[in-house]
């Protein structure tokens, strides 16, 4: 586990760099390791499993090889809607990350109606989560609810506003707080 880490990190610290194929042969190298502890041990490492494939697909995006990326995506979501249908409160922020990364992908590649209903989904999946403890999921809420009105100002949609009102109103609420706290 801790070699398939440190060849995470490789990928990623490659990536910053611009050494995009080397980085991608470290992720391939991490997801591997990753694949055959999980097969060991799932309840162990298919979360570890389900990160490496999302750092693989945001590689893969990004040398422009879009139908491996969305295949890497799609799988992390998989491993993470079911380890969120047995441990909600644990994996259902992961889960929206997944989604995120697809609605990324599917926006890299000019899929704008796919990037809106990932998004969409993610913002699904954070809605309990955000709703309980509105501070720890503030930033991943933002991030999923920018992506989706960005999506759909690319479509000339309006966004939907029963799912980003209470949003928008909780995020306000949580910078209003942090600003009277600074305050005082």
């Amino acid at each position: 586990p801790g070699l398939a880490m440190n060849l995470n990190n490789l990928g990623n610290w490659l990536s910053a760099l611009g050494r995009r194929e080397e980085a991608l042969e470290a992720a391939r190298e991490a997801l591997d390791i990753y694949r055959k502890l999980a097969g060991a041990r799932p309840d162990a490492f298919l979360p570890d499993l389900a990160a490496s494939l999302n750092n693989l697909g945001a590689m893969l995006s990004a040398l422009g090889r879009r139908e491996e990326a969305l295949e890497a995506a799609r799988e992390a979501i998989d491993i993470r809607s079911k380890l969120a249908d047995a441990q909600p409160d644990a994996f259902l922020p992961y889960l929206a990350t997944s989604f995120g990364a697809l609605g990324l992908i599917h926006r890299g590649g000019g899929d704008h109606e796919a990037a809106r209903d990932a998004f969409a989904e993610g913002i699904r999946a954070l809605g309990l989560p955000f709703e309980d403890v509105p501070a720890a999921h503030a930033d991943l809420m933002a991030v999923l609810a920018r992506g989706y009105s960005q999506s759909c100002g690319e479509l000339g949609e309006r966004p939907d506003e029963d799912l980003l009102a209470p949003i928008v109103e909780k995020l306000g609420s949580l910078t209003d707080a942090q600003e009277g706290e600074s305050e005082g």
